[in-house]
């Protein structure tokens, strides 16, 4: 039996508030300014993509990691899907944003991405941009040519900001096996 709202204790409210916020950025499209590209990718595939990349590549990964790509997004949701080429022409933007994505991650007591190990943050950013470039490559493969721009700064992003840590070993073998 349904309840009447006057039934509905003030724990349960906000317990279903805060989820319907965790839920809420599944929803946000990515590549909102590159529709071309995006394919209707919504933040939900994009983030279960990712994890099955990460939880794949290394199978021991912490699980505050774990949590932590479930909710990488989710502060989308509230701000918007800030397209890349915004954050890099435009950093002070940027820094405003992450300062703001930080602010509504605490407010929804979502896993921070500082309590992480470096090792995991960067399995965790390498999942994150592998799963672009499976995306995009896949749009490529099915003829869309406007992906592989993206897809190319993708493979590019990786070996310059990766290259030089023992993760990377495993990423070159699987962007070798794609090229």
């Amino acid at each position: 039996m349904i309840k009447q709202n006057s039934d509905i204790n003030l724990e349960s409210y906000l317990l279903m508030r805060k989820l319907h916020k965790r839920l809420l950025g599944g929803h946000v499209s990515r590549y909102h300014t590159r529709p071309e590209v995006g394919n209707n990718q919504d933040v939900a595939s994009h983030s279960w993509r990712a994890l099955v990349i990460l939880t794949t590549l290394w199978p021991d990964i912490s699980k505050e990691a774990i949590l932590w790509v479930i909710y990488h997004d989710v502060a989308e949701a509230e701000l918007g899907d800030l397209p890349a080429t915004t954050k890099w022409n435009y950093p002070e933007i940027a820094t405003l944003y992450k300062k703001a994505e930080k602010e509504y991650e605490k407010r929804l007591d979502l896993p921070l991405n500082e309590n992480l190990t470096k090792s995991d943050q960067r399995k965790i950013k390498i999942s994150d941009m592998l799963e672009l470039v499976f995306h995009c490559k896949r749009q490529t493969q099915m003829g869309n040519t406007l992906a592989l721009p993206i897809y190319l700064r993708g493979i590019d992003y990786l070996k310059d900001n990766f290259e030089k840590f023992p993760e990377y070993e495993v990423v070159e073998s699987l962007l070798n096996e794609l090229c």
